[in-house]
C-alpha cells in the first residue's frame, strides 16, 4: 500500500462539502438510480430470468443502464462538489509501463481468486441454506449468461463493449474516481483504498464474490493511488472483465479452475499455483511502486 498520509491536499478549489459525507451521499444516489430503479426496469421488462432470445436488447439495457445510472449521476455529483473534476477524478495520461503491470497485476490475481472461490465452493453448508444457495447461484448464473454468451466474434466484441468496456469506464470513475478521491480527503490513502474497495465488493450485491470482489477493489485503488491515473484501474478493471468472457467464450465455463461445479482438483495443484501466482502478483505491486518513485524524482530533477 501506499505511504500513510493523514490529511490530503484539496484539488483545486476543494470540496464544497464534507468528503466522506458527499461521497456516502453520492453511493446512496447511485444506488437508488442504477440497483433500485434501474433494477427494477429490469425486472419490469426482462423478469427474473431474461431469456437467450432477449440477450440484445438485454445487453443494450445493461449498457444504457451504466451510463444512465452510473456515468451521468456520477458527473455531476463531481461538478457539485468541486470545480476542477477533472483533476479530481484523475482523468490523466499515464505512461505504457504502468498499464502493462497493471494488466499483468490483475490476470494473476483474477486466477488468485478463482482459486480461493474453489476453495470456498468446498466449504460446507446446511442443507436447507444449502438449498438456497443453489438456487440464488442458478439465477445468478443464468442471468450472466444471458449477458456475456457470445456465438460469433462479432457478438463477443459487443459482449466485451457491454460488460467490459463500460463497467470499467463507469463503475471506476464512481469508485476510484468520486468515492476514493473524497475518502483520501480526511482518511489516510490506505483506509480509502481499503474502504472504496469493501464498498466497490458490497454493491455489486452478490454475498458470493463479495470477497474477490473486495480484493479487486482494493487492487484498483492501489493503482488509482500509486499511479495518479484513472486511466490504469480502468485497464485492470477491463482486463479483468475480458478474462472472464473469453473463457466463457471459448470453453463454456465460468472458471478455468473447476470446469465443473462438482469436480475436484488436486489441492497440492491448486497451492503450488496459488504460491506462483502470488510471487508474480507482488513482483507487479514492486515494480509499479519502483517505477512510481523513479518517475516521481526524475520528475523532480
Amino acid at each position: 500500500m501506499p505511504e500513510e498520509e493523514s490529511i490530503q491536499e484539496p484539488v483545486g478549489n476543494g470540496p464544497r462539502y464534507n468528503p466522506i459525507g458527499f461521497a456516502l451521499f453520492s453511493l446512496v444516489v447511485v444506488f437508488f438510480l442504477y440497483q433500485l430503479i434501474g433494477g427494477g426496469l429490469t425486472i419490469y421488462f426482462f423478469g427474473n430470468a431474461p431469456t437467450a432470445d432477449q440477450a440484445l436488447i438485454f445487453r443494450l439495457a445493461t449498457m444504457a443502464a451504466e451510463f444512465l445510472f452510473i456515468l451521468v449521476p456520477t458527473y455531476f455529483l463531481t461538478r457539485i462538489q468541486i470545480g476542477s473534476w477533472r483533476e479530481f477524478l484523475r482523468i490523466r495520461k499515464t505512461d505504457w509501463q504502468y498499464v502493462i503491470l497493471a494488466v499483468v497485476g490483475v490476470i494473476t490475481l483474477e486466477q488468485l481468486l478463482e482459486v480461493y472461490l474453489y476453495f470456498q465452493g468446498l466449504i460446507p453448508v446446511p442443507a436447507p441454506l444449502d438449498k438456497f444457495i443453489n438456487q440464488f447461484q442458478q439465477a445468478v448464473e443464468h442471468t450472466y449468461k444471458v449477458l456475456i454468451a457470445a456465438h460469433t466474434p462479432g457478438e463477443f466484441l459487443f459482449v466485451l463493449l457491454v460488460v467490459g468496456l463500460t463497467p470499467a469506464i463507469c463503475e471506476e470513475l464512481l469508485f476510484r474516481g468520486l468515492v476514493q478521491s473524497n475518502f483520501e480527503m480526511p482518511m489516510s490513502r490506505t483506509k480509502a483504498i481499503i474502504w472504496t474497495g469493501i464498498i466497490f465488493g458490497a454493491y455489486h450485491l452478490d454475498p458470493f464474490t463479495f470477497v474477490a470482489l473486495c480484493v479487486l477493489g482494493i487492487y484498483f485503488g492501489y493503482l488509482v493511488s500509486t499511479t495518479g491515473s484513472i486511466l490504469v484501474p480502468m485497464a485492470a478493471h477491463f482486463t479483468n472483465n475480458f478474462i472472464s468472457a473469453f473463457v466463457y467464450y471459448e470453453s463454456g465455463r465460468d472458471s478455468l479452475i473447476a470446469p465443473s461445479g462438482n469436480q475436484r482438483v488436486d489441492p497440492w495443484y491448486l497451492i503450488v499455483w496459488s504460491v506462483i501466482l502470488a510471487a508474480a502478483f507482488v513482483g507487479t505491486l514492486y515494480l509499479t511502486r519502483k517505477h512510481h518513485k523513479e518517475t516521481q524524482e526524475a520528475l523532480e530533477q
